[in-house]
């Protein structure tokens, strides 16, 4: 849907005119799989996958209808928690706001008809890009467009984590608030540190999604964070990895009483640090052939080491067997890897722009258009203007 069709759907259904539009982004993970909720080093981009809206201010209640789900509506002077309310967006909502009107910030009313432009399973964090929609609305109605982009994004963790019900690192939100292609380091995981980076690789990206979703695997995806944390706790009795002595660190993992599963995933986390690295220095240097190996060493230790790549016995289909079988398509004009979480969902694939259309080509002819994006790095994590 359009600016022109959305500003209509509102106008249909809410019987006035928009005063505002407003965009965000979904979010790339381009390398650091699974670092993040051990305090580690990765790299994301804002998307071009959006989430988009149309506003008025509302002087006492927060009503939103987005285009295929049921109308909701609170008051804004009623954000406390409660567990017996399902419907999902609405507790994001109230989370981000009970958290900004916490911290101090000005919070109001605002009726929203939203669409989105990110399809299912498509593996961007639309959740993510929802809750920094809401975060931006608040911080331009009502507070001059100041609220920062990391309060943005920590107030949507927030919410996802206490209002939402799902434990979240901090990367999606950042991906989602902050413009562009960033490097986060998450040593201090209150303040992490955030550097943009200019990316400028001659590359196109395409999102290619698995047969399957991610629904169920809420198990396999949090015992990658608790067998790092347990190797932790045996290294050195600390919390997180990131907090350990990295000197001979293999060679110490491997000494410890524990499985090898368990010290392959710690093995990951300091491989993972070591590729965001080197992913860094070569968008640093311009090293096209040096960015594209740190993406490839990337896919090797998540499937070897985390092995998020596929359920095991579930490889038709995979992202394992997408990344083998395009893999032999793309030799070196490319790299792909497996995107965000894992086990199904999607593989982020990049391709040099001198190949995209042979690429192109043997896309259509072996996967439903329906299962692949044609996607790009947004240069704003948010566009917002007054009709």
């Amino acid at each position: 849907m359009n600016k022109e069709e959305l500003i209509l759907e509102f106008k249909h259904y809410y019987k006035s005119e928009p005063s505002y539009y407003i965009d965000t982004g979904g979010r790339f993970e381009i390398v650091g799989n699974h670092t993040d909720h051990n305090h580690g080093l990765c790299l994301v981009a804002n998307c071009s996958l959006r989430i988009k809206a149309c506003v008025n201010k509302n002087s006492k209640k927060v009503r939103i209808k987005s285009q295929g789900y049921s109308y909701f509506e609170f008051y804004v002077d009623d954000l406390e928690f409660d567990p017996k309310e399902q419907n999902k967006t609405m507790l994001l909502a109230k989370g981000i706001l009970f958290k900004l009107k916490e911290l101090g910030y000005k919070i109001g009313g605002f009726e929203c008809y939203i669409t989105s432009d990110i399809p299912d399973g498509s593996g961007v964090s639309s959740s993510a890009a929802v809750e920094s929609l809401f975060g931006y609305i608040i911080s331009y109605l009502y507070n001059d467009g100041k609220i920062s982009p990391l309060v943005i994004a920590k107030t949507g963790q927030f919410s996802e984590n206490n209002y939402f019900g799902k434990p979240s690192g901090l990367l999606d939100q950042i991906g989602t608030s902050f413009d562009s292609f960033n490097f986060i380091d998450f040593g201090n995981i209150n303040n992490p540190t955030i550097s943009t980076l200019p990316f400028h690789f001659p590359l196109t990206l395409y999102l290619i999604k698995s047969i399957g979703d991610h629904s169920n695997l809420t198990p396999l995806y949090a015992a990658i964070p608790s067998n790092m944390k347990k190797i932790a706790k045996l290294l050195d009795n600390k919390e997180f990895l990131r907090d350990c002595n990295d000197e001979n660190i293999f060679e110490r993992i491997d000494a410890l009483n524990a499985s090898t599963l368990e010290k392959n995933m710690a093995k990951h986390f300091f491989i993972e640090n070591e590729n965001v690295r080197k992913a860094k220095a070569a968008i640093e240097n311009d090293d096209l052939e040096g960015f594209l190996s740190a993406v490839r060493a990337s896919q090797e230790t998540s499937k070897n080491n985390i092995k998020n790549t596929y359920v095991e016995g579930e490889y038709e289909g995979s992202p394992q067997n997408i990344i083998d079988d395009v893999s032999k398509v793309i030799g070196d004009h490319g790299a792909i890897r497996i995107h965000g979480g894992g086990f199904k969902g999607t593989v982020l694939a990049f391709i040099k722009n001198d190949f995209v259309s042979q690429f192109d080509k043997y896309l259509s002819e072996h996967y439903d258009k329906r299962r692949y994006f044609k996607v790009n790095i947004s240069n704003h994590a948010v566009n917002f203007e007054k009709l």
